[in-house]
């Protein structure tokens, strides 16, 4: 804050939530560069009987001040892309929506209008490939293609601060992956594979790195990339670089 902490300076790192209190002992650990962890205590958990319990957080930092980031929760999401701003989309044929469209110079509305209903799974899923699916970039527009739905995989090993997460196209078991060439794509199944297995880990500016268990033909560690305006792939991750970040909006 810019004052001595004896004059009222200073600022919390992590307050109580989550039916947790009491948040001590503070620890920095550095995964990457633009990756930190902060490991602490609660020194209550109401969920376990108010016991002490261990608790690894995102570290992101705020005008150079650490702040904790909060963790992942399961849902459905647009998967945006920092460097565009589209969204992570299966590369389908576009179906339009039912009801067509009012534009200027149409006419006096005389009667009310009813809103359109948003596209549903099952009027278009008959349309796309049964086989793997290539994936691609897009404006966001509320279709079932670019929905995802994204769970922790708690019977698989974890990495620090969580457990390795699938994603799914939301209402399906199509499953992103990690494919040869460094590539993605979407197969039929989720398998529990390594190349479906992905770690999602929020970065010190508030954004996130998405990065598969393994790559089908690579021993590299690589990260999902936006390596042009409409291509995603497989590549380095860079911090200072928007084409290794990502954010996620609830849909």
């Amino acid at each position: 804050m810019g004052r001595d902490m004896l004059q009222g300076g200073g600022k919390l790192v992590i307050s109580a939530g989550n039916r947790k209190t009491g948040a001590g002992h503070f620890g920095r650990f550095i995964v990457d560069e633009g990756v930190e962890k902060m490991s602490f205590h609660w020194e209550a958990d109401f969920d376990q009987g108010g016991r002490s319990v261990l608790a690894i957080h995102p570290l992101t930092w705020v005008n150079d001040w650490p702040v904790a980031g909060d963790l992942f929760e399961e849902g459905t999401y647009e998967i945006e892309s920092v460097r565009r701003g589209y969204a992570l989309e299966l590369a389908v044929d576009f179906v339009r929506m039912q009801g067509g469209r009012m534009g200027f110079g149409r006419g006096a509305v005389t009667e009310p209008v009813p809103p359109l209903a948003d596209q549903k799974l099952e009027d278009v899923i008959e349309t796309w490939p049964k086989g793997t699916i290539d994936m691609r970039i897009g404006d966001y527009m509320f279709r079932p293609h670019q929905k995802w739905t994204i769970t922790p995989v708690t019977d698989s090993e974890g990495y620090l601060g969580g457990y390795y997460y699938k994603i799914v196209i939301d209402g399906t078991n199509r499953a992103l992956a990690a494919a040869e060439n460094k590539t993605v794509v979407a197969v039929p199944e989720f398998t529990g594979a390594p190349e479906q297995l992905w770690k999602i880990e929020m970065l010190t500016d508030g954004t996130y790195r998405i990065m598969p268990k393994e790559v089908l033909g690579c021993d590299e560690e690589l990260a999902l990339i936006s390596t042009a305006d409409s291509t995603p792939g497989l590549g380095k991750f860079d911090f200072n670089s928007d084409n290794s970040k990502w954010n996620f909006k609830t849909k």
